[in-house]
């Protein structure tokens, strides 16, 4: 009976196995394996609350085994073998109960699951690896690195391990033998790709990985097949979709955004007033949340704000494909690609005639169902087209959106900013900043770091504690470089209003290369402090660029090598009139340059998604555009 639900279960007849499953339970409740059984097949169906359910109720009957009969006779018979069948079969349910807790992003109750797994199985290096993930999750990076390598000692040839390993230590800015892990990370890369099997680094960590554009999109490629694999597995017919029509005059665009960043992210920090500010004459704009309220100030403005405000985080992935479908959606707008709280298989079940990546992912996301990407000439050029699986649809200006002018006007009022004394910081010093996670920076960059420092002598550098495991790391890597690590000040995340006030403190932010500033960039150029990025090829690298030249002072920020960097940025400290002239210049235009003007910014943006539209009726398919 096991075996024929099985079929259903590869076959991916989700829902035949879910009835058959529940079948087997009614005729024998006391059946763990049917309840861990059901439990997977809920959670390929996306509906996580009874998968929870039933690995738990599988693992009160795993502990409950040794009381039914033939389980006596066979303890007794052989109790060494017993206790392993057992704790193998404990262990399985604990890791499946643990892997949808940290879906869920419940790392305390992922942790403890897969802590469990560890002292049932201790030479398992499975286990030892999914409890470091589970750390990793909790920003426990410390107790994360020791459980990879022990996950590694056990099986040295775990490419997954191994690819969360270097994940980790680059989080810390832990860059001993960084160069060798990064060689062995792209050989281990290639080699899952040659075979055909997903590769162990994720898109969003490649994106700020030294690896090449064309390695990068193969790493998003394999991601996007493996979700269309996952979608089709569900049994979804093919949904249908509103006529290929011009619109008449009167009709409305029906666009839908999906995301699982509604609420205090900084997506939300930054689009929180587009929603609502579509002009409502012309466009239909649905939100279809993929998390739950988390009662946040942001949350709330777009729940209110949005025209049609939806929340199917318990939702499965088909009936949210469905309901996009019902509702007419004629654009659909992924806003997370491949970040935390994606469920992409929605969009690879084609639930819109017209499809596209926006502002969540800042990279290509390799996926045939999503043929469009929202950017910006200065972020894409023509010789960076190469680096996208996508057709690109390039806005007029920057196509990074902000909030600012409407939600910071306070930032405008120097009486209202913080001092640096109040802030830790010294007031008669030249402060190059960068607020930057950690896991952004890169040896060569800190390299310049230093040598600016050492250039410009009465100045400090600082950052933000994000981790703080990675505080003594940045200091030792100081010392190493002969420069005195207390001229280095950390300072700890703040929630938003009081970054955003105290980001203009610093005279020069330095910006990270390989991954910039997005949400930072526009934090500190609105509090008026001057950056200097230097954008390499891929997305990620060219960001901070693009908000440059959108203030109308591009030219004084963006640079184009290492050793122009650090010209700009020794110029910049030594000669004060150069420098309090660009950020004066740059506080004045922060009312009128298209990077803050959000009202504008929305009327571009419906621009692009007529115009995906027009395409669309025409018949010919999607194709690379500028409005």
């Amino acid at each position: 009976m096991v075996l024929c639900i099985g079929v259903y279960y590869e076959q991916g007849k989700l829902n035949e196995a879910i009835q058959s499953y529940q079948e087997a339970i009614a005729r024998e409740p006391n059946f763990p394996e049917a309840y861990n059984n059901l439990g997977n097949a809920l959670r390929e169906a996306s509906r996580p609350d009874e998968a929870i359910a039933c690995y738990t109720m599988c693992i009160q009957l795993q502990f409950a085994r040794p009381q039914n009969a033939q389980m006596a006779r066979a303890l007794q018979a052989n109790p060494q073998m017993a206790a392993m069948q057992q704790a193998q079969r404990l262990g399985v349910a604990y890791n499946n109960l643990g892997g949808i807790l940290k879906m869920q992003g419940r790392a305390a109750e992922a942790i403890a699951c897969y802590e469990h797994v560890a002292l049932l199985q201790p030479d398992s290096p499975e286990a030892h690896a999914n409890l470091a993930s589970a750390y990793k999750d909790a920003a426990r990076q410390d107790t994360a690195i020791a459980s990879y390598r022990r996950a590694l000692q056990l099986r040295p040839d775990f490419p997954e391990a191994f690819a969360n390993l270097v994940h980790s230590l680059q989080c810390i800015c832990e860059w001993q033998d960084r160069q060798t892990l990064f060689v062995r990370l792209e050989g281990e890369v290639r080699r899952e790709l040659a075979a055909d099997r997903l590769p162990p680094v994720q898109p969003f960590h490649a994106m700020a990985y030294p690896f090449s554009a064309e390695l990068a999109l193969k790493i998003s490629a394999k991601y996007a097949e493996y979700c269309a694999v996952t979608a089709a597995r569900m049994g979804v017919p093919k949904l249908p979709h509103p006529p290929a029509r011009p619109l008449q005059v009167g009709q409305r665009l029906r666009i839908g955004y999906v995301s699982g960043d509604f609420g205090n992210h900084p997506l939300s920090h930054l689009m929180a007033s587009v929603f609502g500010g579509h002009d409502r004459s012309r466009l239909e704009v649905f939100c279809y949340a993929l998390s739950p309220s988390d009662g946040s100030e942001w949350r709330q403005r777009i729940e209110q704000e949005a025209e049609h405000f939806l929340d199917v985080s318990a939702w499965s992935v088909g009936d949210i494909a469905g309901k996009i479908s019902s509702d007419e959606i004629q654009v659909a707008i992924n806003l997370n690609g491949y970040t935390k709280g994606a469920r992409n298989e929605i969009f690879a079940l084609l639930p819109a005639p017209v499809q596209t990546s926006y502002m969540g992912f800042p990279a290509t996301t390799g996926a045939s169902f999503l043929p469009y990407l929202i950017t910006d000439r200065v972020v894409a050029p023509d010789n960076c087209q190469h680096c996208y699986s996508e057709h690109l649809a390039y806005m007029p200006n920057c196509y990074f959106v902000n909030d600012y002018k409407a939600a910071h006007q306070d930032v405008l009022d120097e009486a209202n900013l913080p001092t640096r004394t109040e802030n830790g910081l010294p007031e008669n010093r030249i402060i190059y900043a960068c607020s930057n996670q950690l896991y952004k920076y890169d040896p060569e960059t800190f390299n310049s770091w230093c040598n600016i420092l050492k250039r410009v002598p009465d100045s400090v550098l600082w950052l933000l504690r994000f981790p703080p495991y990675g505080e003594p790391m940045i200091r030792q890597e100081a010392a190493n470089r002969g420069l005195d690590p207390n001229r280095i000040i950390f300072t700890d995340v703040a929630n938003k209003p009081v970054h955003i006030r105290r980001s203009g403190l610093g005279d020069v932010f330095l910006d990270t290369p390989l991954c910039n500033a997005h949400t930072t960039g526009c934090d500190v150029l609105w509090g008026g402090c001057p950056m200097i990025t230097l954008p390499l090829e891929r997305m990620a690298s060219r960001v901070a660029a693009s908000l440059c030249y959108a203030t109308g002072l591009g030219h004084e920020m963006v640079v184009n090598s290492q050793q122009e960097y650090e010209e700009k940025a020794v110029e910049l400290g030594l000669n004060h009139n150069k420098r309090l002239g660009l950020r004066q210049r740059l506080k004045d235009v922060r009312l009128s340059c298209p990077l803050f003007d959000t009202t504008q910014w929305v009327k571009d943006l419906e621009t692009v998604y007529f115009k995906m539209w027009d395409i669309h009726c025409e018949g010919q398919g999607p194709r690379t555009f500028d409005v």
